[in-house]
C-alpha cells in the first residue's frame, strides 16, 4: 500500500509571509491561465475541444498567444520550480537543482520578480482536447536544443510540469548558449508566445495514465483486495486499450 497527497501543497516550506506571497503569485497566475484558456478549467463546461479563431493560430498545431503581462506567468512557473526543488516531499524528489539555482529562484519569488526570460526560458504545450483530469509530479529531463538552422545542438536540462491539460518546460541553461530561434518560441520573448498544441489521444500525458493504471492493476492482482479507485477510473476510460497493452504515443 502506498499513500500520496492529492496536491502539491507543502505546509512546511514557508512562513506565513511566504505563504501569502505564493498565494498571490498562484492567484494571478491561475487567473491568467484560465483567461487565455490554457488549462481545461478555463474552458466552458461542455467544451471537449479547444475552439480558436483563425487569428489565434500561427500555423499547424501552434497557437500564438498575445499576453499583456507574460511576467505573471513566468513568475508563476518559476515559483513552482522553486517549491518543487525546496520541498522534501517525496513527490518532488526528481527535482534537484544546484545550490545557486535554488537560492536565485528563492530571491526571484520573494521579490515577485521573474527576471530576464532568457535566464530560465519556458515553453508551453497545451492539450487541445479534454482528457482525464489528474496531476503529474514534476520531472527533471533533458532534450536537444534546436539551432537557428533547424539542426539539433547540445542537450539542455529542463523541469517538466503537467497540470490541467498544460505542460511547461522550464529550462536550466547552466551557462549554455541558446539561439534566438529557440528563444523566440519561449514565454515572453516576443509579442506573441508560441503554445504547441497536442490532442489528448496518443499524447504522452495519456500514455502516462495508461502506464500508471497498468502498474496499479498488476499490483492489485498480487494481493486479494479491491481495485484502487484511480485504476478503476482509468480502466473505465480505456478498457480495450488497456486490455491490449496500450498504444505508443505520437507526441
Amino acid at each position: 500500500m502506498k499513500k500520496r497527497a492529492d496536491s502539491w501543497y507543502d505546509s512546511s516550506l514557508c512562513t506565513r509571509l511566504g505563504e501569502d506571497i505564493l498565494e498571490d503569485i498562484d492567484t494571478k497566475g491561475i487567473e491568467e491561465l484560465r483567461r487565455h484558456r490554457l488549462v481545461w478549467s478555463g474552458w466552458s463546461a461542455d467544451e471537449t475541444h479547444l475552439k480558436l479563431s483563425a487569428a489565434d493560430l500561427g500555423g499547424g498545431a501552434i497557437r500564438l498567444l498575445k499576453l499583456q503581462s507574460p511576467e505573471v506567468l513566468r513568475l508563476f512557473f518559476l515559483s513552482l520550480l522553486w517549491r518543487a526543488a525546496a520541498s522534501t516531499r517525496p513527490e518532488f524528489s526528481d527535482i534537484v537543482l544546484l545550490k545557486d539555482e535554488l537560492e536565485d529562484l528563492r530571491v526571484r519569488v520573494l521579490n515577485k520578480n521573474p527576471g530576464r526570460p532568457e535566464d530560465y526560458p519556458i515553453q508551453l504545450f497545451q492539450l487541445t482536447t479534454r482528457g482525464t483530469a489528474h496531476n503529474r509530479t514534476p520531472l527533471l529531463e533533458r532534450k536537444p536544443l534546436v539551432e537557428d538552422d533547424g539542426s539539433h545542438g547540445e542537450m539542455i536540462t529542463y523541469a517538466r510540469f503537467y497540470f490541467d491539460g498544460l505542460v511547461s518546460h522550464i529550462h536550466l541553461p547552466r551557462g549554455q548558449q541558446i539561439g534566438d530561434g529557440y528563444l523566440k518560441v519561449c514565454l515572453g520573448f516576443q509579442e506573441a508566445t508560441a503554445v504547441f498544441g497536442h490532442e489528448f489521444d496518443h499524447s504522452r500525458t495519456e500514455e502516462n495514465l495508461r502506464t500508471m493504471a497498468r502498474v496499479v492493476m498488476r499490483e492489485q492482482l498480487v494481493v486479494d483486495q479491491p481495485l484502487q479507485p484511480i485504476a478503476s477510473i482509468v480502466r473505465g476510460a480505456w478498457p480495450r486499450s488497456l486490455a491490449n497493452g496500450g498504444s505508443k504515443p505520437s507526441a
